[in-house]
């Protein structure tokens, strides 16, 4: 599966439709899921953001399959530091293989996968 954060070195600039505000790509991913997946992170986040090629798909074989990958972009430009930081915790977290975990906040039990407590919103410690 192709997936990566864009480098920040060489990220590309968009324009917006109205021609004003300049937008920056910062993920690019074969899986629509994925891309979809960080822009509710994102979101949730107070960085608005938005997908390109959602239905790029449908010009495989047409043109040349890089180009009709989904993309993640970063609608203002001083959001885009802070942007790449939380997708790049949130990949080392989820990239983590625990088993179980107990919250510290309020003892509640986790499986793995979850790195925030359902229960009460605290994060998983590193420890």
């Amino acid at each position: 599966m192709l997936e990566s954060l864009c480098d920040p070195l060489s990220f590309q600039m968009d324009l917006c439709s109205d021609g004003g505000l300049a937008v920056l790509k910062i993920y690019v991913s074969n899986n629509l899921i994925e891309v979809e997946t960080r822009k509710e992170i994102l979101e949730q986040e107070d960085i608005p953001c938005t997908v390109k090629n959602q239905q790029g798909s449908s010009l495989a074989g047409e043109v040349p399959f890089a180009e009709v990958f989904p993309e993640l972009w970063v609608i203002n430009n001083d959001d885009y530091p802070r942007a790449q930081e939380i997708l790049e915790h949130w990949s080392d977290a989820s990239c983590e293989n625990i088993s179980e975990w107990t919250c510290v906040g309020c003892g509640e039990q986790h499986t793995g996968e979850f790195t925030t407590c359902w229960k009460c919103g605290v994060e998983r410690s590193r420890v």
